[in-house]
């Protein structure tokens, strides 16, 4: 590729990011979707160009930033997506199967994060957990206000606000291993982009979705966090709290692999897969059967061929 076309790659690698970054500032909630897109752009070009034409596409971005948000919108960009944009794409070079390399982006990711937010912490004179309560009250403000401006009944806003006073619970008890989800989610919605656009110009390795399982010893965390939240009290309950918050989307997951192995299987089109993903991560009670599915494909085996009898 000369020199010419790796900087169109990369220039348009930085305009799609930004556009990205600045349509979600403007549709705030209705853009959740695109700001798991945001990794994606630079994914794509450093997969294409190497670890130096992804680079490239960061710093510009970030310079991008600098001129229009400052040195918070900087940081904030670098930490959300820019590590991930930068670090799984290392591991899928190195022809790391992409499920490990998502594990290991995830876990690079969450510890220079980690890092970044004890240093900010120990300069203001705040504790981590400070922190994190301060933005769940901060988030937990900005929806009630958007519950009274609704047009709703007393009582429905009242019903509104306790629920949205059990979440702001549960997201400072669970806050750990629900930073570990939603960083490993974007990481694997990045990696299914980048199959998705591949069409040959690199390869991504690991089993396919279709035959992919959790390693066999981590049903072990998953009873041990079912044990600790049920009997347990304190630290032990919060850390088994974390551990579910973990270790059921990994059995949603894999459930979801049981299932795109019967569309493959039966030869279901594209398009109506793409649908009925949807439809299992959104529509209750699904989610629950598909991760109970995900759960007993360990003993099961739903994918194990059948042996017909003559």
């Amino acid at each position: 590729m000369s020199k010419g076309q790796q900087a169109v790659y990369q220039l348009g690698g930085t305009a799609v990011t930004f556009l990205l970054l600045w349509a979600t500032g403007v549709l705030g909630p209705a853009g959740m979707v695109l700001t798991m897109l945001i990794p994606a752009p630079a994914a794509y070009v450093h997969m294409r160009l190497g670890a130096t034409g992804g680079a490239v596409v960061v710093l510009l971005t970030a310079t991008a930033l600098l001129a229009t948000d400052g040195l918070p919108g900087v940081l904030l960009y670098l930490l959300q997506f820019g590590l991930a944009s930068f670090v799984l794409p290392l591991f899928l070079r190195r022809m790391i199967p992409w499920d490990r390399a998502i594990a290991w982006s995830t876990l690079a990711t969450l510890v220079a994060a980690a890092v970044f937010l004890a240093g900010y912490a120990v300069r203001s004179g705040q504790s981590l957990g400070q922190l994190v309560d301060r933005y769940v009250q901060v988030e937990l403000t900005k929806v009630l206000n958007l519950y009274q401006q609704a047009d709703l009944s007393p009582s429905q806003l009242d019903e509104l606000k306790t629920l949205a006073g059990r979440t702001a619970d549960f997201l400072l008890l669970a806050y750990p291993g629900l930073m570990v989800v939603a960083t490993a989610v974007l990481m694997l919605l990045v990696v299914l982009m980048l199959a998705r656009f591949s069409r040959g110009n690199y390869l991504i390795s690991g089993t396919s979705l279709s035959q992919w399982k959790a390693p066999d010893a981590l049903i072990w965390l998953l009873i041990l966090g079912g044990f600790g939240a049920f009997f347990a009290q304190g630290l032990v309950f919060q850390v088994a709290v974390n551990l579910l918050t973990v270790t059921l989307p990994i059995y949603f997951l894999q459930g979801i692999a049981v299932v795109a192995h019967f569309f493959q299987r039966r030869g279901v089109a594209p398009a109506l897969r793409v649908l009925g993903y949807l439809i299992m991560v959104i529509i209750n009670p699904l989610p629950v059967i598909i991760t109970g599915i995900g759960i007993f494909d360990l003993w099961v085996d739903f994918r194990k061929p059948k042996i017909k009898k003559s």
